[in-house]
């Protein structure tokens, strides 16, 4: 029986790692910020959103609907990727051609989004809520 329960107390201490380093995962991609009355950029950043995610829905099966404006307490709005429902987020490693795709975009001969960045999903929970 001791023999039996050492075996099982590794498999569990295996499992729990492997959850905590997969939950950790969890980010978003920051493509660009806005202040909340920066009207104009926000618009631009919703005419963004609805065309990207509209990709998915012309025949582009691997463009994931996930764009999305969030208002943050702190009076910004950030422009991301990895919003599923709850502000879930996505494994970042799982979508490098979005980053690549989105790094190409020009705009008047300069990239469009330069400062893109991976947030962990606490750290948005915690923006949408701390001014």
């Amino acid at each position: 029986m001791a023999v039996g329960q050492r075996a099982i107390i590794p498999l569990d201490l295996m499992v729990l790692i492997t959850a905590a380093v997969e939950a950790g995962t969890y980010a978003m991609l920051v493509i660009d910020i806005a202040a909340a009355g920066d009207s104009a950029r926000i618009s631009e950043f919703e005419s963004d959103a609805r065309r990207f995610n509209g990709l998915h829905e012309r025949g582009y099966a691997r463009a994931k609907p996930y764009f999305n404006l969030l208002h943050m307490a702190n009076g910004k709005v950030y422009f991301v990727f990895g919003f599923r429902g709850d502000v879930q987020g996505t494994h970042r490693h799982n979508y490098p051609g979005t980053v690549k795709n989105l790094q190409r975009l020009q705009q008047n001969g300069n990239p469009k989004y330069p400062d893109m960045h991976w947030l962990p999903v606490e750290e948005i929970r915690r923006l949408l809520n701390t001014p």
